[in-house]
């Protein structure tokens, strides 16, 4: 994630680049941030086009608490939405420091195999209109095991066969780390998906690449699956046991400063946009 000049946050500052780092924040103000974070995410309405009468669940939960002092002083909590216990969207809102104000951003991913779309405040705000991971079979992986915890186990020790990093526009790679407990294990109430987590990529803890891995059915059995998505706007590819198995480009610059409800973007299956700028900073 980064923020701009926002799951859910990006930066204007990458990774790098020189940056003031903030004085940690007292337990509480640090819970109360992750309220109102999540209060915001509660205002989304999402609904995948192939099941529009059903709307997406806010999991009650942050997946995790972030903060990324190197670049911006960012500060931030990531949230997935599900239908019938499958994330279908991942955002992250946060907020990055600029001088002497705060500006709030929101950072969203589709999760789901097919269009969705999503209502902010009750106005529009992000469309897509293809699907926002594309799955594939994990080569060499087992059989899913027959015991949930099994399962578990076999997850985390396939996402450590994993690689990701990242490249800024002057060409420097970062190798992010995996962070070794998934952000979300989920059993959906789905025949096409008998258990499943996501597992994240980051820079200190602030995540840039999300990888799923589920138990997929194919015509005879369950077999284990992955797809991966974006959460930062600069060049990312991954590596399995060594071989390149995906990279997705730079976006263009100006996808840093835009302000929500901007139609430039709304198609992506990856965004991110300003909701506040220029809040005075309360010390």
């Amino acid at each position: 994630m980064n923020a701009a000049s926002l799951v859910i946050v990006l930066c204007s500052v990458l990774p790098g680049q020189a940056a003031t780092a903030p004085q940690a924040q007292p337990a509480s103000r640090s819970a109360k941030a992750v309220e109102a974070f999540r209060a915001e995410a509660a205002e989304y309405v999402v609904r995948l086009a192939s099941r529009p009468e059903e709307k997406l669940v806010l999991e009650k939960e942050a997946a995790l608490r972030w903060d990324n002092p190197a670049r911006t002083g960012e500060d931030g909590a990531l949230f997935v939405w599900t239908l019938h216990g499958r994330p279908e969207m991942i955002g992250t809102i946060f907020t990055y420091r600029f001088k002497e104000t705060l500006s709030r951003k929101h950072e969203v991913h589709s999760l789901a195999t097919g269009p969705l779309a999503a209502e902010f405040r009750g106005k529009q705000v992000w469309a897509p209109p293809k699907a926002g991971v594309v799955f594939q079979p994990v080569k060499g992986a087992p059989p899913p095991a027959a015991i949930p915890r099994q399962r578990l186990s076999q997850m985390k020790t396939l996402a450590r066969d994993f690689a990701v990093s990242m490249t800024d526009a002057e060409g420097q790679q970062f190798q992010l780390r995996l962070l070794a407990q998934p952000l979300v294990r989920y059993e959906p109430q789905d025949k096409q998906v008998q258990d499943g987590a996501l597992f994240a990529f980051s820079l200190g803890t602030d995540p840039e690449a999300i990888l799923l891995l589920e138990a997929r059915a194919t015509k005879d059995a369950f077999e284990w699956q992955y797809a991966f998505a974006r959460f930062h706007y600069i060049e990312l590819k991954a590596q399995h046991q060594g071989r390149e198995v995906w990279r997705v480009p730079a976006l263009p610059p100006d996808i840093m400063n835009l302000d929500i409800g901007q139609a430039r973007y709304q198609d992506s299956v990856y965004t991110t946009y300003h909701v506040e700028r220029g809040i005075p900073v309360a010390e």
